[in-house]
């Protein structure tokens, strides 16, 4: 592809001219230091007098040893060339012709004429480390992949093709199925899915700030139109980087040399004429001051349609899966049809009532004002034997329960993102640089139907002589015309008498009266920076800033306010006749509720928009992650020994972070009862959580030292062994120190046939949310197994549970293990093989830890003394074990408890070769690439100690290949992802959890098609092309949940790969101006 290549452009040598004559091979005094190939080579080319032909992007980040002395040109450069991965390929006497001999690199190469003139000083980005020169000798094992090649397969952004790569699982993407519950505003990378927080995001080697609360990068914001190739580090990176780099490093390489202009825009639909997408990106770049200067600048927008449920196989209403069953013996979970809510539908279902009414028992408001019988559906399931199964009491199968009807497979989104960088050659040893970029990202979708639903914690009671209701309605309830006050929590042992509890999905206003979500996600940054060389460019050095501002804005829309919901549901009658909020009526709060709208939920059609707009509002918050990074570093060799030249490189950083969230809702948000007859006091203002205000910060020094030692040169099954060892000190001033480290080993036995392996201490610390996360707090019924009543049994009301962080958290400590190998046959040039083994162990993993019945049965056994006390509080000392010491409030929050480990491996196959290789006279050049991952030890964890171990229900094996061919301007490619089936036991089997009538998730297979043509017209390249992805319109294995309606039947929780959207159809044009 065009976009792929750069073949014979022009020639840059001393002067731009015809190719020199060929001269007899006749020796020459060359003198050429140890220096950057990008320097070296074209500096070989100027004394030698003959043109160079290169694989241009390979040059950069791997050094070449010195060369002196009389001697001729071919001993010369096969001397230039030790180590380099390049060979050369042909060589007519005036030009030489280079090439790879090592893939290190799944990166289509750009060949072009070697530039002779002087090279500015420029950082070398290699990652994984600073004192690496090629990545073909890393230890550890790095995967690269151009931008280019992730564009050509999958068109809408480069992590959504990251995304199928086997390596990468479980990360947050708008290419996942996701509902407006969630930020799908976000793409979060998530390596081995061992976490999104503990994958490590770079933008050009420099850490990239927060997005999120939870510490993640939302990388859809970093500028794509200018990313060269991606960079994937799977192994521990802590000691080089710092924290968050536990399972690796993800790093953006920027193209900071881009010159000329470039334009990409495609729109895309999917084969159900849904999910229309179109992405437009712009990039200019120029040299300056005489090429003392460079600046390059990016503008891209993209944009994706809602895809709603009912446009999918599995998605209309009348076919809605649901999962029932409590994972027991006699109760499996298990998977039914057509699921409904049994206690509402969309007229609304009378529930228990005080006292009981057993004329109006099991029936609904089929048609406004009217009650009629109700139809529960069927409950439960069938096992594998055909026995019916008990189910769950809020899900059946058929009848006149209600369902999601606005269900969205993808939310809608739209994101936009300027950048733009400016360098200069301070001196030819120095070049400051600085960078500047500015995104929103913006996501918005719903998920379910509001609703007035029984239960603890919901404003769910009316009075039976409510005004809405007929005489003849009240009388079928039972009316006695009393209004007893409520003063217990809303459960059906202690509700008042003359209530009846009421479900009802809010459905036919016209138009989704649903929970909806919009978030935007906005970045502000700013990156300076001074690189250069010193000592004859034998040290390279750097110094930076980053000062960064990511924002999130949340909108929560049509949340329910409950203390609105008490007041409206509590209708009578005035003297003039007309329906009023009981609240409205008394002298005592009359100016309160002056603008409270009495609801009629009593039918489908009941409920006007006037009644529904004051029980439901918006609630807002925004959340800040302010980022101040400022550190230097400086590499080179620092000596020679009996093995080769010893290289070490020495950094510090300093961190400011800033974390602060700020909401519309008081900051005391408890409902108000003064004046309501039918209320909570105990429960939150709003249905869903809206977090509170908080401001919190803190900083991090560190240093860190890492060095490469040759050990032993060219004896028997040694032709090189080199040790890399680094450390870091990180000090953190709400956790204290810790110190992390990397140990690694490269070993070529041969030319063709290399080992290598690391083990290391990583870290991820917790962050500003972990730490300091404001109390949300919720309510419902708990039995307290510390309480001892007089029939020995424990005393059961309504608490208070809170979810908070703790500021008493210490930073996840890891051990990591790679090994592996490397295999380049000679016999097949151009071949690579490699396969790595992995482990990851985490002992004090930061952990959610709920008041569950096994956490206070710790604390209980351990009469008060358990860490796990703390998640329950007393007005007493621990020794009071009557009523009156009941938990008046449940904490739940993260402490340092947990183990967690992954295991696997990993293989990598590298291909390319021409056609007239296999025939003479036959055009054309193919190229393959085949990844795969073995996992069979998946997020394995351990709660606490003496918890049973759980883990990700994942699929194990997944594998991802890509086949391209090109021939006159011409290419065709493929690539082919699968992905094993799996079991969704997550855990030990027992009589009482873990048990299924059939757990099996089945395989995924999903081929891409992309086909593009160049074109040259001038000056200008021009690339139409064309995509469709996932070609043969595979459908992903429906998994269904335990809320009917609200996400897609598919396993929302696993390769993001397993996409409902369909077959999807690109095209596109690239045009690139030289």
């Amino acid at each position: 592809m065009a976009s792929k290549r750069k073949y014979w452009l022009a020639c840059f040598a001393a002067i731009c001219a015809p190719p020199v004559l060929p001269a007899a091979a006749e020796p020459r005094t060359i003198d050429i230091p140890s220096e950057e190939a990008a320097r070296s080579i074209p500096e070989f080319a100027r004394q030698e007098n003959i043109q160079i032909v290169a694989p241009v992007s390979q040059l950069h980040g791997i050094n070449t040893p010195a060369v002196s002395g009389t001697m001729e040109m071919d001993d010369a450069l096969k001397a230039l060339l030790v180590g380099t991965g390049l060979e050369v390929a042909s060589n007519d006497g005036a030009t030489i012709v280079l090439r790879r001999t090592v893939l290190a690199a799944p990166v289509i190469e750009d060949i072009g004429w070697i530039d002779t003139g002087p090279a500015p000083s420029e950082s070398i980005v290699v990652t994984g480390s600073r004192v690496i020169s090629d990545a073909s000798n890393s230890p550890a094992p790095v995967t690269m992949i151009s931008a280019d090649q992730l564009r050509d397969t999958t068109p809408t952004n480069l992590p959504d093709g990251l995304n199928k790569l086997p390596i990468f699982q479980g990360s947050q993407s708008i290419g996942r199925p996701g509902d407006g519950s969630q930020n799908y505003a976000s793409n979060s990378l998530n390596l081995r899915n061992f976490g999104t927080q503990r994958t490590l995001v770079l933008l050009d080697g420099h850490r990239a700030a927060p997005s999120n609360s939870n510490g993640t990068v939302d990388v859809d914001t970093l500028p794509q139109m200018l990313i060269s190739r991606v960079d994937i580090v799977t192994g521990g990176a802590s000691a080089v980087y710092g924290s968050d780099a536990v399972t690796g490093v993800v790093n953006f390489v920027l193209d900071k040399k881009f010159d000329g202009l470039k334009i990409d825009g495609n729109t895309g639909i999917s084969t159900y004429a849904d999910g229309m997408s179109y992405n437009l990106g712009v990039a200019a770049g120029t040299d300056l001051f005489g090429s003392r200067g460079h600046f390059e600048t990016s503008l891209e927008y993209r944009y994706r349609d809602p895809v709603n449920q009912s446009a999918r196989p599995y998605g209309p209403p009348s076919t809605y899966w649901a999962e029932v069953g409590t994972g027991t013996a006699a109760n499996p979970y298990n998977a039914i049809p057509n699921g409904h809510r049994p206690n509402s539908s969309f007229g609304g279902v009378v529930q228990a009532c005080n006292p009981a009414c057993s004329a109006a028992a099991g029936t609904q408001f089929a048609t406004d004002g009217v009650l009629s019988p109700f139809d529960l559906g069927r409950t439960g399931g069938t096992d594998a034997d055909g026995n019916r199964t008990a189910g769950t009491s809020n899900l059946n199968s058929g009848g006149g329960g209600a369902y999601n009807p606005y269900g969205q497979v993808f939310s809608a989104y739209r994101q936009a993102t300027l950048f733009s960088r400016f360098s200069y050659d301070v001196t030819d040893n120095a070049t400051f640089y600085v960078e500047g970029q500015a995104a929103e990202a913006y996501s918005f979708g719903w998920y379910f139907p509001q609703k007035i639903q029984p239960g603890a914690g919901q404003a769910d009671l009316f009075y039976k002589n409510n005004a809405f209701l007929s005489a003849a309605v009240q009388a079928q309830l039972g009316n006695d015309g009393t209004n007893p006050l409520q003063n217990a929590a809303d459960s059906p042992a202690v509700q008042p008498s003359n209530t009846f509890q009421f479900g009802k999905f809010l459905v036919g206003l016209g138009q989704p009266e649903i929970n909806a979500t919009g978030t935007a996600n906005r970045v502000l940054s700013v990156h300076a920076g001074i690189d250069g060389a010193i000592l004859d460019g034998r040290f390279n050095w750097g110094i930076f800033y980053t000062h960064a501002e990511n924002r999130q804005a949340v909108d929560l829309i049509n949340n329910q306010n409950l203390q609105h919901a008490y007041a409206a549901e509590d209708a009578v009658r005035t003297s003039s006749g007309n329906v009023a909020c009981y609240a409205a009526t008394q002298a005592a709060t009359a100016a309160q509720y002056a603008d409270c709208v009495p609801i009629n939920p009593f039918g489908p059609n009941a409920v006007t928009w006037d009644a529904f707009n004051y029980m439901f509002q918006t609630t807002k918050f925004n959340e800040t992650n302010v980022l101040n990074d400022m550190g230097g570093s400086i590499a080179g060799k620092v000596s020679d020994n009996w093995a080769g030249p010893i290289t070490a490189a020495l950094s510090a950083e300093m961190r400011f972070a800033d974390y602060d969230i700020g909401t519309n809702v008081p900051s005391s948000t408890a409902v108000d009862c003064t004046g309501l007859r039918l209320c909570n006091a105990s429960l939150p203002l709003f249905s869903q959580t809206v977090p509170q205000s908080v401001h919190a910060s803190n900083n991090v020094w560190e240093v860190a030292l890492e060095t490469e030692v040759p050990v032993i040169r060219n004896i028997p099954l040694v032709r090189s062994f080199d040790l890399n060892l680094a450390g870091r000190y990180t000090d953190y001033s709400t956790s204290g120190s810790v110190q992390t480290w990397k140990v690694g080993f490269n070993w070529n036995i041969t030319d063709s046939l290399r080992f290598r392996g690391t083990t290391s201490i990583d870290i991820r610390a917790p962050t500003l949310n972990d730490l300091f996360q404001p109390a949300t707090i919720l309510e419902n019924v708990f039995t307290d197994l510390h309480t001892v009543l007089p029939d020995w049994s424990h005393y059961a009301g309504t608490t208070a549970y809170s979810s908070q962080g703790n500021p008493n958290l210490m930073p996840e400590v890891a051990r990591t293990y790679t090994v592996g190998a490397v295999w380049t046959p000679d016999e097949v040039p151009g071949l690579t093989m490699s396969l790595d083994y992995y482990r990851i162990h985490m002992a004090n993993a930061i952990g959610q830890i709920a008041p569950s019945t096994t956490i206070q049965t710790l604390c209980e056994d351990s009469a008060g003394t358990s860490i796990y006390c703390a998640n329950y509080q007393r007005p007493f000392p621990f020794s009071d074990r009557s009523a009156a010491n009941f938990a008046t409030e449940l904490i739940t929050f993260n402490l340092n408890t947990a183990s967690v480990d992954s295991a696997g491996w990993d293989f990598e196959t590298n291909y390319g070769w021409q056609m007239s290789d296999l025939v003479d006279g036959w055009s054309g050049s193919w190229k393959g690439r085949v990844l795969a991952t073995y996992q069979p030890v998946i997020q394995k964890s351990v709660l606490f100690p003496g918890a049973p171990w759980t883990r990700i229900p994942d699929s194990s094996t997944r594998i991802t290949a890509f086949l391209n061919y090109a021939l006159n301007g011409w290419s065709v490619g493929l690539e082919d992802s699968w992905i094993s089936g799996f079991s969704r036991v997550a855990g030990p089997v027992t009589p009482t959890i873990n048990n299924w009538v059939n757990p099996h998730v089945n395989s995924w297979n999903q081929v891409d098609l992309n086909i593009s043509r160049n074109f040259e017209m001038g000056a200008t390249r021009v690339t139409s092309y064309f995509v469709i992805q996932n070609l043969f319109n595979a459908q992903p294995a429906y998994v269904p949940n335990g809320t009917i309606g609200q996400w897609y039947p598919v396993y929302s929780n696993g390769y993001s790969v397993q996409s409902p959207m369909g077959r999807y159809f690109t095209i596109g044009i690239r045009t690139n101006l030289l």
